[in-house]
């Protein structure tokens, strides 16, 4: 069977570095097929049809296991064997013997993972339904495990749910499901990042989307991570997610939905841990292009996603390297210090911003790196010429970084003293092309040719 590659997301490895949020929709070309980094854990989230033939049901098995993933989450398993689900290598977890509570289930490659808890969890308890229907479609549950990297000892908790449709036989339950699925993301999350997949049977960009309760408990969809909804049901309904709360502490991408034999298709996503290390300089450093996204609520270093990017990747630059930082407003006393510190390494630093009055962190810069455009190092404001060249809140490319050429950073969010705060994005490349685009703008916001 030819699969179809409906989205494919953006990924970034960045090793030994800080977190970086990325929604920039104009990502080059060179990014959209970025392979995630190992270690990599790969999930994947299938609504298998309960109406299909057991022939047709373990095609789609095999057509998911083919992925390779470490979890699958399944919807509409009840009446399957357990043993369909999990070939191989593979184990599953779901409470049988009833149809309700066996519905949904988890699977793990037994191989890398081992489960320490398991269990289900009530999403809703409606009944009511046509005459002729065999189940009240709003009784549903969610089963969930909690599984240890046999490599590193990680944790990680993997739900799969299945909302129930609106009906007039027993309501909407979408926003009570989703407030019933907070409580047992909350629970888990004390035992490390929480990954759940399933078909929640409500459009990503609807109206009737949870977005402000899963908000709520940090619960994110990847969607909202690599800008890239795919048609998961129908011709154009994405209905079935991959969510997680813990989402900064990974890099988030290589996502594809493609084709099963089901009416829904599968979304597949890799998930690459990141260490949260310090923002001090590392020769060693390597920052990789895509996409992460910030997770108020976390640790206060994983919430600070943006600016720790700029620390590490500034101050991880060495003599005769060359810092460009453009910024509407430079008010965070972190960043002047690390653009100081990258001067007296030998590093050439040029600054530029759209301020229109002359803070006391920019004469403080000036008194160091100049005011002369036309020198190896400066810092001025420009605020027509910075409107002018289109830049966005935040531009830094440095020509070597660590062991990274070429890096280039791009944010909506300035430089100023809240920068470490609240929901922040940005967007890493480190392509040529990508740094040479960024290049010109740049030295045109000050006037200058290049």
């Amino acid at each position: 069977m030819t699969r179809a590659l409906l989205s494919a997301g953006l990924v970034v490895g960045l090793f030994g570095g800080a977190l970086v949020a990325v929604r920039d929709s104009a990502a080059p070309a060179d990014l959209q097929t970025v392979a995630s980094s190992s270690p990599r854990y790969r999930m994947v989230q299938a609504n298998l049809r309960a109406s299909m033939g057991t022939a047709r049901f373990k095609r789609d098995v095999r057509e998911v296991m083919r992925t390779a993933p470490d979890f699958v989450t399944y919807n509409e398993v009840n009446g399957r064997r357990a043993a369909d689900l999990e070939p191989g290598r593979y184990r599953v977890w779901r409470k049988g013997g009833d149809p309700y509570t066996s519905a949904t289930a988890v699977a793990w490659d037994n191989d890398r993972w081992a489960a320490t808890s398991k269990g289900i969890h009530r999403i809703s308890n409606k009944r009511g339904k046509p005459a002729g229907q065999r189940l009240h479609w709003g009784i549903r549950y969610a089963s969930w495990v909690t599984l240890e990297n046999r490599a590193t000892g990680r944790n990680v908790s993997v739900v799969a749910v299945h909302f129930a449709p609106k009906s007039r036989y027993y309501g909407d339950l979408v926003r009570p499901s989703a407030r019933a699925l907070n409580v047992l993301v909350k629970a888990l999350a004390g035992r490390g990042p929480v990954m759940v997949g399933g078909d929640l049977n409500v459009q990503y960009d609807g109206s009737r989307f949870p977005r402000d309760i899963f908000a709520a408990k940090h619960l994110v969809p990847v969607y909202d991570v690599t800008q890239q909804a795919p048609v998961t049901h129908g011709r154009a309904s994405t209905i079935d997610y991959v969510l997680a709360r813990g989402i900064a502490r990974f890099a988030t991408g290589n996502q594809q939905a493609f084709d099963l034999e089901s009416d829904h298709h599968a979304v597949r996503v890799d998930f690459s841990p990141l260490p949260v290390t310090s923002t001090g300089s590392s020769t060693r450093v390597r920052f990789g292009p895509g996409v992460v996204v910030t997770d108020p609520g976390l640790s206060a270093a994983e919430e600070q996603s943006v600016l720790r990017t700029v620390l590490k990747s500034v101050n991880s630059t060495r003599r005769g390297q060359v810092v460009h930082l453009a910024t509407r407003t430079l008010t965070n006393d972190r960043v002047v210090r690390a653009l100081k510190r990258a001067k007296s390494r030998g590093a050439s630093v040029q600054v530029v911003t759209a301020e229109r009055s002359a803070t006391a962190e920019m004469r403080s810069l000036q008194r160091i790196l100049g005011k002369d455009v036309h020198q190896s190092s400066w810092a001025v404001a420009r605020p027509r010429g910075y409107d002018r060249a289109d830049l966005r809140a935040t531009v830094l490319l440095i020509s070597r970084t660590g062991a990274t050429p070429a890096f280039a950073f791009s944010s909506s969010t300035q430089m100023s003293a809240a920068a470490g705060t609240g929901k922040r994005s940005g967007y890493v490349s480190v392509s040529k092309a990508s740094y040479d685009k960024l290049f010109k703008p740049f030295f045109s916001a000050v006037g200058r040719r290049v």
